[in-house]
C-alpha cells in the first residue's frame, strides 16, 4: 500500500503522485483500474474518481469507455540546447506566444563578480517565462552593472536580453558553456512556476562570452519538465 500523508486532501495526494509519473512518463498507456487504485492508496473508491477526473481535467488521462483511464501523451516545448538564442527567442520561432515577468532587477553582492568584471556588485535578473497558458521557466541571470544603462524591466518584459544586448549595446555574443542537471523544484521556485515542490526541473547553467571573450552573463533557468524537452545536435 503506497503511504499517503494527510495534511492535504487525500485526493490531492493521489493527484500529485499519478502527476509526477505520468510527466516523468514511468507509466504509460492504461493506468491501474480504480480498484487497484484504491487498494494501492488505501482510500475509498469515490476520492479515487475525484483524482481522475481532475487528472482529465488536466488533460493528463482519457477515460476509454469499458477499458478505463489512460495517459495521454506529454506535449513539450523543445529547446535547442546548444543555440545561443535564449528560450524567449526560440517559443517565438516556433509561433508560439512567450510572456515575461520580471521578478527582480537590481544590483546586489555577487560572489565572482571580482573574477568577471572587477567589480563588487552584479546587475541580478529573475524572470518568468510563460506561455499562453502558465509559467514553463523561472530565470536568474547575472551580468555587469554597466549593462544597467541598456536594460530595464519595461525593455526585458517585452523584448529578449540578448536582442537588447546586441541592438542597444553593440554586443555580439560568440559562445556559451552550459550544464545540465535535474531537480527536484524549491519551495521559491515550485511557486513561482505554480507547480508543487519536488515536481521535476531542466536546470540549464551557462556562461556566455562575446567576441573578445568577456563574460557577458551568468545564467540559471529552471525550466518545467512537463513542459519543456531538451534538444541536442551532434556530429562526428
Amino acid at each position: 500500500m503506497t503511504i499517503i500523508t494527510k495534511k492535504t486532501p487525500l485526493y490531492i495526494n493521489i493527484i500529485e503522485k499519478l502527476k509526477r509519473e505520468i510527466l516523468s512518463e514511468t507509466i504509460h498507456g492504461f493506468l491501474p483500474s480504480e480498484a487497484e487504485l484504491q487498494k494501492m492508496f488505501g482510500v475509498s473508491r469515490s476520492v479515487i474518481r475525484q483524482a481522475l477526473a481532475k487528472l482529465e481535467v488536466e488533460g493528463l488521462i482519457s477515460k476509454a469507455q469499458g477499458k478505463g483511464s489512460f495517459v495521454l501523451p506529454v506535449n513539450r516545448i523543445h529547446r535547442v540546447v546548444q543555440s545561443l538564442n535564449g528560450l524567449g527567442m526560440q517559443i517565438e520561432k516556433m509561433g508560439t506566444m512567450v510572456n515575461t515577468k520580471i521578478i527582480s532587477f537590481e544590483l546586489m553582492d555577487y560572489d565572482k563578480a571580482n573574477q568577471f568584471w572587477n567589480e563588487k556588485q552584479a546587475l541580478y535578473l529573475a524572470r518568468i517565462r510563460s506561455d499562453i497558458t502558465q509559467p514553463i521557466a523561472y530565470i536568474e541571470t547575472y551580468l555587469p552593472t554597466k549593462y544597467q544603462r541598456w536594460l530595464t524591466p519595461e525593455k526585458l518584459a517585452h523584448a529578449s536580453l540578448h536582442q537588447i544586448l546586441k541592438q542597444d549595446a553593440n554586443i555580439e555574443l560568440e559562445r556559451s558553456t552550459r550544464h545540465i542537471y535535474a531537480i527536484a523544484a524549491p519551495s521559491h521556485i515550485a511557486e513561482y512556476l505554480n507547480i508543487p515542490i519536488g515536481s521535476p526541473l531542466l536546470l540549464l547553467k551557462g556562461t556566455t562570452f562575446d567576441k573578445n571573450n568577456n563574460i557577458v552573463e551568468v545564467f540559471s533557468t529552471y525550466h518545467r519538465g512537463d513542459k519543456i524537452m531538451f534538444d541536442l545536435e551532434t556530429t562526428i
